[in-house]
């Protein structure tokens, strides 16, 4: 399997993923760490993370917040261009990516 299609693949299973459950945005900086291989800095991480995001948003995956309350999700405010740069700043802030549950969800409400 090439990195194209490993990449599709790994789009695949989290547009799955995300019509039944939450997703820890760790994930897709995981995924995309494997995708790159041993070695890869975190600036190349994020990048491929980015383009897995941007790829997931126009699949309709969404990113938010768990609430106590139904559905359970709540989706951030503003647009999908403003949700990348707000995990692109926790990032920069924090010097590494988060761990899973610390910030960020993936979900597609229904």
């Amino acid at each position: 399997m090439n990195a194209d299609e490993k990449y599709q693949e790994e789009l695949d299973y989290f547009t799955e993923y995300a019509q039944g459950d939450w997703v820890p945005i760790n994930y897709i900086f995981v995924s995309a760490s494997n995708l790159l291989g041993a070695g890869a800095s975190l600036r190349q991480i994020t990048e491929v993370a980015e383009g897995m995001f941007k790829d997931l948003f126009a699949r309709n995956v969404c990113v938010g917040d768990l609430t106590a309350h139904d559905p359970g999700f709540e989706t951030w405010q503003g647009t999908s261009g403003e949700w990348l740069e707000r995990i692109r700043e926790d990032v920069d802030k924090r010097g590494d990516i988060p761990d899973p549950g610390e910030f960020g969800w993936l979900h597609i409400p229904e």
